[in-house]
């Protein structure tokens, strides 16, 4: 039998270690801003429903990003091949999400796709797990173990809500992008 939680995959390794760590080493925190929210088609910044940072991802990084996020989507293609019939899909570029310790930063359960930024599948990469709490979450209750270079992979739609828990020491830097 199909559970829901099928269609969600953690993949480990899709990131070599030591770019994740020179993604972090180098970037300009000066240039993170406070991330929005949607609600009701406007973005506003809510830091009780998401308080973290972001910035586009340091171009010379992008190239690596896009060879892992293709072998993502292969990985995902064989796990899950109904997934895909019918798609043509393109990513929508990649964010440096920083979710800072000493600000208790998290999302709050959430789902991606919704009626201005239509969404089909959600990639986030995790570039570091020296940092306390700030797991992924869905349903409230099927927490995901954090490993550097490991990337959470799951339909954008309503079905799967999820957040990033409390961060409580240290800071999580992830690379996120959604296929359309």
């Amino acid at each position: 039998m199909i559970k829901i939680t099928d269609y969600i995959k953690l993949y480990e390794n899709v990131l070599d270690k030591e770019i994740c760590q020179n993604i972090i080493k180098d970037s300009n925190f000066n240039e993170f801003k406070r991330a929005t929210v949607n609600n009701a088609g406007v973005d506003a910044v809510d830091i009780t429903s998401r308080n973290v940072h972001n910035k586009p991802l340091e171009n010379k990084y992008e190239n690596s990003v896009f060879n892992s996020v293709a072998d993502i989507l292969l990985r995902y293609r064989d796990d899950i091949p109904d997934f895909f019939t019918g798609s043509q899909c393109h990513d929508t570029g990649y964010s440096h999400l920083l979710y800072r310790g000493s600000e208790g930063g998290k999302y709050k359960t959430h789902t991606d796709s919704f009626k201005k930024e239509p969404r089909l599948i959600s990639i986030s990469i995790l570039l570091n797990d020296n940092f306390d709490g700030g797991n992924f979450c869905f349903f409230d209750e099927h927490i995901l173990e954090k490993k550097v270079g490991s990337a959470v992979v799951f339909p954008s739609n309503f079905c799967f809500p999820h957040g990033v828990l409390p961060v409580t020491n240290g800071d999580r830097h992830s690379v996120i992008t959604w296929m359309r």
